[in-house]
């Protein structure tokens, strides 16, 4: 119940300052995009995410460490300064992730894998500028609130039939924190440029999995599956016992972590009303 408060508190905090930003006189607006990189690397144990090679005398594992946080993003910040030198914003950015990959090869066939992140943003975060009149740098910091999904693709081929499967991963709100350095540089009076270097430190925990696509062959096998062949839900705790877990309801697991983590680069254009 707890993490629940402070989650409302933040999410309050972030809508309370935008209807702020929208009457302040000083009010700006951006629109940038910039890109990734994987940051807090982390090996996927509970998913088995390696490379691995099966020879005829011999077998290779290679370790993968990946971050779900890297790729492509956008969005859009509104943001007032109080004074010539401290202000505040609010970013709604969305998540593009790239793709990280690994295979299994073996005689007779391979399997490709590949696991990505799809994630909408919401930052709350006070800025420090520096107050000049032409080029002006700052620096920013603040929270990051996450909700979205992850997906693992698998496909492959063994000896001579193909199989294909699609999972996705929600559920959840992930909180993280952020920090960005950049400069502003004025085109005229109403319109800047701007550049910075971001990092954010993050980590997201879906509640639950469900199987979306399942083809053996071409042929479509996912209605023949039961629910708790389908559909994971992550928990805390799990108690065994002497009976058999129903068909018809979720398998459960022990709540896994995905990175989000990522340092990055930004661009765009800053207009001031």
């Amino acid at each position: 119940m707890k993490k629940n408060y402070v989650l409302v508190l933040l999410i309050a905090f972030a809508f309370g300052m935008m209807a702020n930003e929208l009457i302040a006189q000083g009010f700006y607006g951006r629109v940038n995009m910039g890109y990734g990189f994987a940051k807090s690397r982390m090996n996927l144990e509970y998913w088995e995410y390696y490379n691995y090679t099966l020879g005829t005398n011999s077998e290779t594992s290679e370790q993968i460490l990946l971050s779900l946080g890297k790729g492509f993003n956008a969005g859009l910040v509104f943001g007032d300064m109080f004074t010539k030198n401290v202000g505040a914003e609010l970013g709604l950015n969305y998540l593009l992730g790239g793709k990280c990959k690994a295979k299994d090869e073996y005689p007779g066939g391979s399997t490709e894998y590949e696991f990505y992140a799809r994630m909408f943003r919401i930052i709350p975060a006070i800025v420090v500028s520096a107050g000049n009149d032409g080029i002006n740098p700052y620096a920013k910091f603040g929270i990051v609130i996450s909700t979205g999904s992850a997906k693992l693709n698998i496909e492959g081929t063994d000896e001579g039939d193909s199989f294909k499967s699609k999972e996705k991963f929600s559920g959840g709100i992930a909180l993280g924190f952020m920090g960005a350095a950049g400069v502003t540089m004025p085109i005229n009076d109403m319109i800047y440029v701007f550049a910075e270097i971001n990092t954010i430190n993050q980590s997201y925990a879906p509640k639950k999995g469900e199987l979306t696509e399942a083809t053996f062959n071409g042929e479509d096998f996912l209605p023949d599956l039961t629910v708790s062949q389908k559909e994971t839900e992550f928990v805390k705790e799990i108690t065994n016992d002497a009976s058999t877990p129903p068909s018809s309801e979720p398998t459960q697991e022990l709540k896994q972590t995905l990175p989000l983590g990522c340092v990055g680069i930004s661009v765009g254009v800053e207009i001031h009303l």
